[in-house]
Parts: C-alpha cells; structure tokens; sequence
C-alpha cells in the first residue's frame, strides 16, 4: 500500500489484465473434490472463485454468493467455464461444508504475500527487513447455539497469524471444539515459514512451548507477560522500578519516548528495553529469552484526565528499542485491521453458519477476499466497507480493475512509468 501510494499510483495507471482470476481458479482446481461424479453440476474452481468475487462485491452470506452469481452470471462467463450456468445457494453452501479449503487459502495467500514482497524488492532493491507477525484468536459469535443436535455447539474459534507487513492473514489454526487457543500457538507456528520473522502475541500464550516453536522455527518473540505467570510477572515489575527507568533512559538503544494523536485523546508511550536477564531464575525454561521489555502509556483525555498502564514483554531479541516498540505497538494490527474488519467490514460476527467445516471454510474465503482489498485500498482512498459498495454498484467494471491490480508486472509497469 505505501508503494502505491509514494509513487501516486491509481487504478487506471495499470494495464487491465486477467491473470489473477486464472490463477485463482487454478488453484481452485488443485483442491480435492469429494463429489460423486455422477451428481456434479459446477466445477469445484468455479464455485470457489465466485464465492471470492462475491465477498468482494459486498456479499456476506451464502445466499448473497448466490445472487450476485445469477445477476452476473453473463460477465462470469468470460471467466469461468459455468457448464451448467451458477450454483444454487444450496449447492455453494453444501460444497463449502464438504471440502477443506486450507490448501486453496494457503495457495492463494501465498501468492499475494510474493506479489507485495516482489513490488517491495523492486522498489527498494533489497530484501524485506524482518517482518512482524502477530498470533491472535478470534471468535465467531453467531456460530453458536445453544442447543445443536448433540447439545450446545460453541462458537467457531480461529487463532490467526497476521503479517503487519503485508495487511493481512497468512495462516489460522482452528480451535478443537473441547479446548482453547493455548495449545493451538505451537500447531500454527510449525506450519508456517517463521524463519527470520518476528512473532508477537497477547499473554494468554505467553507460554513455554509457543515460545519453544519459535525458537524451532528460527523465529524471534516479543511476548505480553501477565498474571497467567504470577511470580514472573511480579518480579518483573518489581525490575523495572522507577530508578532502573531512569538509568535505562540514559542509555542509548534502550529508551524511546513517542506522542500521538488518537481517538481517546494524546497518547504518551514510553518503551524500555534491557538485556539484563541474568537474575531471572527460570531464564533457561524459556527457550531464546535474551531481554525484558516495558511500555509504560498515559492518554490525556480531553476533559484533562490522564490515565495510564504498563505492560511487560519477554523477547529472544537484542537491545533494539526502535525494533522492540515496532513489535510491541504493531501487534495491534490483528485486531484493528484483521478481526476488526472482518466482524465490521464482512459480518463474520453474523456468520450463522453452525456447521463447522462450512463456517471455517467461509471465513477462509472471507479472509482472502480482505487480502485482495487491503492490498488495493491506497488505489480507492476508501474504507474497506466503502470499496465493497462500490464494488457491488459496478462489479464488472470494479472487479476487473481489483484483479489487475493483482498482477506483479502490471504493477511493476506502472511503477516504471511513473518513474521515467
């Protein structure tokens, strides 16, 4: 988005080409099918492609999918194959709870992170610096019930790991239904390529073995401390006592102070960082551990009240307070703009979906459609909700412009053009 948007590049600066949807369905295609030959109608790829273009074009729900393939059934064709014209909102639905479309996702999000990782290249002409990752659950209210056929059926939960770099998710753990997101860190993390990355997470999993899988994966972590750890987190704050701030203020590397602006009022933060670690008893129990972190915040409100809190990190990384606040203050991007937008933007908390493969595979297709729009929002200067109604006013016109933009020489012309 920033490289778009340093260079002034607006969806008309790019050529309009269709290589995106044709990877999209592509990949579509490599998904197993469980169907019975002898009762499929609709291709697997064209099912799933149809579901990602109506996300896009603000549709929340199955029988949106539905409508919106109908009403534009005549513009897919120039895409899809469509044999036996569009699915049935039964039919998308009862496809989507029969697959698993964790290959699909994991394909096509990759090949989303290589696009903006190849633009940055090629602007900056030199590697991506170590990137941010941030591991956070969420949960999906309306997929609960109170009684199901075999009693109460709990809400589906998802742990997802999202890429502050590239805005947005590259890889969720589903969550057992009789367990919690704590033993889901280790599981996710082993899945993905850490190496060289940055991983940060809320205190809940602050824990010996997420901390190890790190460590495994050639990760580094920055980890919220709570009271889940009582007496570490006490001898924590007892360190980090008003005299040791004031010698780690003096020390270049370790202290820095910011102001913003936000919604509640100005916002202070203080980050601190040290290496002294030696004293901490149980230091060896926790795999990579090489330095304390602290965020001390105040916010003035506008009627003058200050309040304030302190948080406590535990990290594998050197003393670097410049990369150490980078990582504390960007964990915050899955939830402002992963599991915000998708409960506000997508309706997933309206996702009354009780089937769990069927939930899990559409919130899947959901988080690939949000990946699509955070990557072209610089081109609109729009909110994401916005985009998608402008999208559903002119879906022909707009979701060929989005699919363009999708395309990395594309891009790279505009870019050159824009330069010389």
């Amino acid at each position: 988005q920033e490289t778009l948007k340093d260079y002034n590049i607006k969806i008309k600066d790019i050529a309009v080409n269709d290589s995106f949807i044709h990877c999209l369905s592509k990949e579509a295609a490599k998904v197993p099918d469980y169907r019975h030959l002898s009762y499929v109608k609709h291709k697997l790829q064209d099912i799933l492609s149809i579901c990602i273009l109506g996300f896009l074009a603000d549709c929340n729900e199955w029988e949106e999918i539905a409508d919106f393939a109908r009403q534009k059934e005549k513009w897919l064709k120039k895409y899809l194959e469509l044999p036996n014209g569009v699915p049935s909102s039964d039919t998308i639905r009862i496809v989507a709870g029969n697959i698993d479309a964790a290959y699909f996702y994991r394909a096509v999000i990759q090949s989303l992170e290589a696009l903006v990782n190849d633009i940055h290249t090629t602007v900056t002409d030199q590697d991506n610096e170590a990137g941010i990752l941030s591991m956070d659950g969420k949960e999906s209210r309306g997929s609960k019930r109170i009684q199901g056929h075999n009693g109460a059926v709990k809400p589906l939960q998802a742990l997802n790991l999202y890429s502050s770099d590239c805005g947005f998710c590259i890889g969720q753990e589903f969550i057992k239904e009789k367990t919690n997101e704590i033993p889901a860190g280790p599981v996710l993390l082993w899945k993905m390529d850490i190496n060289g990355k940055i991983i940060t997470w809320d205190a809940l999993n602050t824990q010996k073995e997420t901390v190890e899988a790190v460590i495994r994966g050639k990760g580094d972590y920055v980890a919220a401390l709570k009271g889940n750890h009582p007496l570490f987190y006490k001898e924590l704050q007892e360190y980090f006592s008003e005299e040791k701030l004031g010698e780690l203020e003096k020390m270049p590397g370790h202290y820095k102070k910011t102001n913003e602006k936000e919604h509640g009022g100005i916002v202070s933060r203080e980050y601190y960082q040290t290496d002294e670690t030696w004293w901490y008893e149980d230091k060896k129990k926790w795999k990579g551990l090489a330095t304390f972190g602290m965020v001390k915040k105040k916010l003035k409100k506008p009627d003058g009240k200050i309040v304030g809190e302190r948080r406590y990190y535990i990290s594998s990384l050197p003393v670097d307070v410049e990369l150490f606040s980078k990582a504390a203050r960007g964990h915050w991007g899955v939830e402002n703009k992963l599991h915000w937008h998708l409960d506000f933007t997508f309706k997933d908390d309206y996702n009354t979906t009780a089937e769990k493969t069927c939930a899990k595979n559409m919130q899947m297709l959901k988080k690939i459609a949000l990946a699509i729009l955070r990557i072209v929002q610089t081109l609109y200067s729009q909110s994401l909700k916005r985009i998608r109604k402008t999208i559903a006013r002119d879906c022909e016109k707009e979701l060929e412009n989005i699919l363009s933009d999708l395309s990395s020489d594309a891009i790279k012309a505009a870019l050159y053009k824009a330069t010389n």
